[in-house]
């Protein structure tokens, strides 16, 4: 596979470890890696590759299981163009790239409410459309109102939030080969005083609940649709306490997030996820789904 690269402004880059875009500094090379320097670097990348390639796009890799195999195609991730954040009263339009906690930030300096759980959310705007991310009772789904998006023919389209098909970690970009470019997110008015007292009991929480400072994923399975008890309770309850494949463990602190200890491979990983999967199953009948995104094969 060889790509066309006439007249490109951005980054390309063959055969890039992918570990180093990973949390869980995991993974194998990317035949090509490319970070494109605006829209218009893209929309030409796009029809000039048309059909010819794979592409996988990826954000901040804070929920990424990244193969050791790597990804036989180009890993597109959007640069410093595609990251910015504004206001139109209520509204706020944030760049694919730009963080969730840094929308945070702006809504606080704006007064403008609503947003505080993305204080608690590692990752782009961009992933946390893809998978619906959320914590403590909100997700994306309550607070996108718009999705600017480039198909892979270099075309682009808007979605509004009944198109997106929000569901539980999914929408409906899991079976779309398109790019998020922009979002625009519904806030409320509210004060400073207001909004630092949500965000301090939410990343209170958070740091009683999820392992800091050390290479890990995010949580590693859904909630199952149905149950009355999320993943890491049944998890819990079908005795995996202290799994641990290679220096891939099992997080003592939060049982539904992987650590890497050091020098851990993305098969210690999936041998990980599968002997969890299949000690639920056997204990509960409970097939778990992942909510970690996987790359490669």
């Amino acid at each position: 596979m060889i790509i066309n690269k006439e007249n490109i402004r951005g980054q390309i880059r063959e055969n890039f470890n992918l570990s180093k875009l990973s949390w869980l500094g995991l993974g194998g090379n990317a035949k090509y890696y490319f970070i494109p320097e605006d829209i218009d670097d893209l929309v030409r990348f796009l029809k000039q590759n048309l059909n010819k390639i794979l592409i996988k796009v990826i954000g901040s890799g804070s929920n990424l299981l990244i193969s050791d195999n790597g990804f036989d195609g180009v890993v597109v991730k959007l640069g410093k163009n595609f990251d910015y954040i504004k206001n139109d009263g209520l509204k706020i339009i944030a760049g694919g790239s730009a963080l969730k906690s840094s929308v945070a930030r702006f809504a606080l300096e704006k007064n403008l409410g609503g947003l505080e759980f993305l204080n608690c959310i590692p990752g782009t705007v961009a992933g946390g459309v893809f998978m619906n991310a959320g914590c403590y009772g909100n997700d994306f789904s309550k607070i996108v109102s718009s999705v600017s998006i480039l198909n892979q023919d270099g075309s682009k389209k808007t979605l509004e939030n009944k198109q997106i098909n929000f569901d539980y970690r999914s929408s409906i970009f899991k079976n779309l080969n398109s790019i998020i470019l922009e979002i625009n997110f519904k806030s409320e008015k509210s004060d400073k005083e207001s909004i630092l007292k949500k965000t301090q009991i939410m990343l209170e929480k958070k740091k009683i609940d999820q392992p800091q400072k050390i290479k890990t994923g995010g949580s590693t399975f859904k909630n199952p649709k149905n149950k009355s008890k999320k993943a890491w309770e049944i998890i819990k309850d079908c005795g995996c306490e202290g799994f641990k494949v290679g220096n891939i463990r099992l997080s003592p602190l939060h049982i539904n997030f992987l650590e890497n200890l050091g020098n851990a491979t993305a098969k210690d990983a999936e041998a990980l996820i599968e002997k969890i999967k299949q000690q639920v199953f056997y204990k509960s009948g409970i097939k778990l789904e992942l909510e970690l995104e996987m790359i490669g094969q």
